[in-house]
Protein backbone atom coordinates (compact mmCIF):
# COMPACT_ATOMS: atom_id res chain seq x y z
CA UNK A 1 0.00 0.00 0.00
CA UNK A 2 1.42 3.49 -0.59
CA UNK A 3 2.13 6.41 1.65
CA UNK A 4 1.19 9.50 -0.18
CA UNK A 5 1.52 12.93 0.71
CA UNK A 6 1.44 16.41 -0.65
CA UNK A 7 4.35 18.00 -1.45
CA UNK A 8 2.25 21.38 -2.73
CA UNK A 9 0.77 24.44 -0.93
CA UNK A 10 -2.62 25.17 -1.01
CA UNK A 11 -3.59 27.79 -3.52
CA UNK A 12 -5.32 30.59 -1.85
CA UNK A 13 -5.98 34.72 -1.79
CA UNK A 14 -3.04 34.49 0.50
CA UNK A 15 -0.69 32.93 -1.58
CA UNK A 16 2.87 34.84 -1.34
CA UNK A 17 4.38 36.18 -4.50
CA UNK A 18 7.97 36.89 -6.21
CA UNK A 19 8.48 40.77 -5.23
CA UNK A 20 5.33 41.22 -3.63
CA UNK A 21 4.05 41.91 -6.85
CA UNK A 22 1.41 39.55 -8.06
CA UNK A 23 -2.06 37.82 -5.99
CA UNK A 24 -4.29 35.08 -6.72
CA UNK A 25 -7.99 36.13 -6.50
CA UNK A 26 -10.75 33.43 -5.65
CA UNK A 27 -14.86 34.44 -6.07
CA UNK A 28 -17.99 32.55 -6.43
CA UNK A 29 -19.58 32.72 -10.05
CA UNK A 30 -22.68 30.70 -8.43
CA UNK A 31 -23.30 29.72 -4.97
CA UNK A 32 -26.16 26.98 -3.01
CA UNK A 33 -26.08 29.00 -0.49
CA UNK A 34 -27.09 32.46 -2.21
CA UNK A 35 -30.18 30.06 -4.26
CA UNK A 36 -27.71 28.44 -7.26
CA UNK A 37 -28.03 25.24 -8.45
CA UNK A 38 -24.70 24.57 -8.12
CA UNK A 39 -21.29 25.54 -7.01
CA UNK A 40 -18.83 27.37 -8.98
CA UNK A 41 -15.78 29.70 -8.85
CA UNK A 42 -13.78 32.46 -10.85
CA UNK A 43 -9.94 31.71 -9.94
CA UNK A 44 -7.71 34.48 -11.01
CA UNK A 45 -3.88 34.55 -11.35
CA UNK A 46 -2.30 37.99 -12.27
CA UNK A 47 1.19 35.77 -12.85
CA UNK A 48 1.06 32.07 -13.47
CA UNK A 49 4.24 31.79 -11.64
CA UNK A 50 2.69 31.92 -8.62
CA UNK A 51 2.41 29.51 -6.06
CA UNK A 52 4.22 26.12 -6.03
CA UNK A 53 4.64 25.85 -9.22
CA UNK A 54 7.07 24.31 -12.23
CA UNK A 55 9.36 26.63 -14.40
CA UNK A 56 9.99 24.71 -18.20
CA UNK A 57 12.69 26.25 -20.58
CA UNK A 58 10.44 28.67 -22.33
CA UNK A 59 10.15 30.90 -19.04
CA UNK A 60 13.84 31.93 -19.91
CA UNK A 61 13.99 31.28 -23.64
CA UNK A 62 11.62 32.36 -26.34
CA UNK A 63 12.32 29.26 -28.30
CA UNK A 64 12.75 26.84 -25.38
CA UNK A 65 10.37 23.80 -24.50
CA UNK A 66 6.31 24.59 -23.23
CA UNK A 67 5.60 22.27 -20.35
CA UNK A 68 3.13 20.50 -22.39
CA UNK A 69 5.97 19.68 -24.75
CA UNK A 70 7.57 17.73 -22.15
CA UNK A 71 6.24 13.81 -22.57
CA UNK A 72 5.03 12.98 -19.51
CA UNK A 73 7.03 10.47 -18.34
CA UNK A 74 9.33 13.54 -17.53
CA UNK A 75 7.00 14.07 -14.58
CA UNK A 76 7.28 11.20 -12.46
CA UNK A 77 10.40 10.52 -10.60
CA UNK A 78 11.41 6.93 -8.71
CA UNK A 79 14.68 8.16 -7.63
CA UNK A 80 14.52 11.04 -5.20
CA UNK A 81 16.46 12.24 -2.53
CA UNK A 82 15.81 15.52 -0.17
CA UNK A 83 19.00 16.87 1.13
CA UNK A 84 18.57 19.88 4.30
CA UNK A 85 20.66 22.76 3.73
CA UNK A 86 19.50 25.02 6.09
CA UNK A 87 19.16 28.77 5.36
CA UNK A 88 18.35 31.79 8.39
CA UNK A 89 18.83 34.75 5.42
CA UNK A 90 18.35 35.01 1.62
CA UNK A 91 21.85 33.99 1.03
CA UNK A 92 22.74 32.60 -2.40
CA UNK A 93 23.35 28.47 -2.40
CA UNK A 94 26.85 27.59 -3.95
CA UNK A 95 28.71 24.30 -4.70
CA UNK A 96 30.03 24.84 -1.32
CA UNK A 97 27.23 24.59 0.60
CA UNK A 98 25.67 21.62 -1.47
CA UNK A 99 28.85 19.79 -0.80
CA UNK A 100 28.24 19.89 2.69
CA UNK A 101 25.18 17.51 2.33
CA UNK A 102 26.32 15.50 -0.63
CA UNK A 103 27.07 13.08 1.30
CA UNK A 104 23.59 12.72 1.73
CA UNK A 105 22.80 11.74 -1.97
CA UNK A 106 24.13 8.36 -2.20
CA UNK A 107 22.63 7.56 -5.78
CA UNK A 108 23.88 9.43 -8.52
CA UNK A 109 21.23 8.46 -10.65
CA UNK A 110 18.53 10.60 -8.69
CA UNK A 111 16.06 12.12 -11.23
CA UNK A 112 14.84 14.43 -8.61
CA UNK A 113 16.89 16.73 -6.07
CA UNK A 114 14.42 18.56 -3.27
CA UNK A 115 16.35 21.30 -0.82
CA UNK A 116 14.95 22.24 1.95
CA UNK A 117 16.25 24.80 3.88
CA UNK A 118 13.73 25.12 6.89
CA UNK A 119 12.16 28.91 4.49
CA UNK A 120 8.62 27.33 4.70
CA UNK A 121 8.18 28.96 8.51
CA UNK A 122 8.65 32.29 6.82
CA UNK A 123 6.20 31.90 4.30
CA UNK A 124 3.27 34.26 5.47
CA UNK A 125 6.10 37.16 6.87
CA UNK A 126 8.15 39.12 3.80
CA UNK A 127 10.93 37.63 4.86
CA UNK A 128 9.84 34.56 2.48
CA UNK A 129 9.91 36.94 -0.91
CA UNK A 130 12.56 39.92 0.27
CA UNK A 131 15.01 37.78 1.45
CA UNK A 132 14.80 34.38 -0.02
CA UNK A 133 17.63 32.16 -1.08
CA UNK A 134 18.46 31.13 -4.32
CA UNK A 135 20.55 28.11 -6.58
CA UNK A 136 23.59 29.82 -7.76
CA UNK A 137 24.28 29.46 -11.84
CA UNK A 138 27.60 27.37 -11.07
CA UNK A 139 24.86 24.59 -9.80
CA UNK A 140 23.61 23.70 -13.05
CA UNK A 141 26.65 22.37 -14.12
CA UNK A 142 27.42 20.91 -11.16
CA UNK A 143 24.43 18.60 -10.42
CA UNK A 144 24.51 17.67 -14.32
CA UNK A 145 28.16 16.74 -14.16
CA UNK A 146 27.69 14.55 -10.54
CA UNK A 147 23.80 13.54 -11.29
CA UNK A 148 23.29 12.69 -15.07
CA UNK A 149 19.90 11.54 -14.67
CA UNK A 150 18.80 14.61 -13.02
CA UNK A 151 15.83 15.97 -14.38
CA UNK A 152 14.14 18.13 -11.78
CA UNK A 153 15.25 20.64 -9.04
CA UNK A 154 12.62 21.54 -6.02
CA UNK A 155 12.93 23.59 -2.56
CA UNK A 156 11.10 24.82 -0.04
CA UNK A 157 11.66 29.27 -1.41
CA UNK A 158 9.64 30.86 -3.22
CA UNK A 159 12.40 31.03 -5.99
CA UNK A 160 15.33 30.13 -7.68
CA UNK A 161 16.16 33.49 -7.91
CA UNK A 162 16.98 35.46 -4.27
CA UNK A 163 15.49 38.27 -3.63
CA UNK A 164 18.55 40.12 -2.69
CA UNK A 165 20.70 38.41 -6.13
CA UNK A 166 18.58 39.43 -9.12
CA UNK A 167 21.00 39.36 -11.82
CA UNK A 168 22.49 36.04 -10.64
CA UNK A 169 19.28 34.73 -10.43
CA UNK A 170 18.47 35.14 -14.26
CA UNK A 171 21.85 33.62 -15.26
CA UNK A 172 20.82 30.51 -12.63
CA UNK A 173 17.22 30.01 -14.66
CA UNK A 174 19.07 30.12 -17.99
CA UNK A 175 21.45 27.78 -16.64
CA UNK A 176 18.86 25.24 -14.81
CA UNK A 177 16.31 25.35 -18.21
CA UNK A 178 18.13 26.66 -20.85
CA UNK A 179 21.30 24.77 -21.26
CA UNK A 180 22.68 24.58 -25.03
CA UNK A 181 21.81 20.78 -25.36
CA UNK A 182 17.70 20.88 -24.46
CA UNK A 183 17.36 17.16 -23.20
CA UNK A 184 19.93 18.28 -20.46
CA UNK A 185 17.63 20.64 -18.95
CA UNK A 186 16.40 20.78 -15.63
CA UNK A 187 13.05 22.02 -14.61
CA UNK A 188 12.44 23.88 -11.28
CA UNK A 189 10.11 23.73 -8.92
CA UNK A 190 9.32 26.72 -6.47
CA UNK A 191 7.69 27.30 -3.58
CA UNK A 192 7.32 23.65 -2.06
CA UNK A 193 5.88 22.22 1.13
CA UNK A 194 8.82 20.06 2.24
CA UNK A 195 8.13 20.63 6.36
CA UNK A 196 6.47 17.81 7.03
CA UNK A 197 8.46 15.15 5.22
CA UNK A 198 10.16 12.99 8.15
CA UNK A 199 10.46 9.09 5.67
CA UNK A 200 13.00 8.55 3.00
CA UNK A 201 10.69 9.68 -0.43
CA UNK A 202 10.41 6.75 -2.40
CA UNK A 203 8.75 8.43 -5.56
CA UNK A 204 7.53 11.76 -6.97
CA UNK A 205 4.52 12.56 -9.66
CA UNK A 206 4.65 16.22 -10.44
CA UNK A 207 1.10 17.13 -11.80
CA UNK A 208 1.11 20.54 -13.95
CA UNK A 209 -1.75 21.93 -15.71
CA UNK A 210 -0.66 21.65 -19.49
CA UNK A 211 -1.76 25.42 -21.18
CA UNK A 212 -1.30 26.20 -24.48
CA UNK A 213 1.55 28.85 -24.23
CA UNK A 214 2.71 27.51 -20.79
CA UNK A 215 5.79 28.64 -20.07
CA UNK A 216 5.72 27.29 -16.32
CA UNK A 217 2.62 27.00 -13.86
CA UNK A 218 0.59 25.58 -10.84
CA UNK A 219 1.40 21.72 -9.87
CA UNK A 220 0.38 19.45 -7.34
CA UNK A 221 3.21 17.12 -6.23
CA UNK A 222 2.17 13.66 -4.72
CA UNK A 223 5.28 11.81 -2.87
CA UNK A 224 5.38 8.14 -1.47
CA UNK A 225 7.33 8.07 1.30
CA UNK A 226 8.34 5.49 3.43
CA UNK A 227 6.41 3.86 6.51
Amino acid sequence: MRNNINLSHLISQSTPAYGNRDRIFIKDNSSILKGDTANSSCWFFSNNHIGTHIDSPRHFSATGKKTHEFDVNNFFYDKVKLVDITCATGILISIEDFKKVEDQVEDHDIELLLIRTGYEQYRTIDKYWNDSPGLAAELAGYFRGKYPKLRCVGFDFISLTSWNFRPEGRISHKAFLCPEDETKAILVIEDMALATVNSQIKSVVVAPMFVEDGNGGAVTVFADIEK
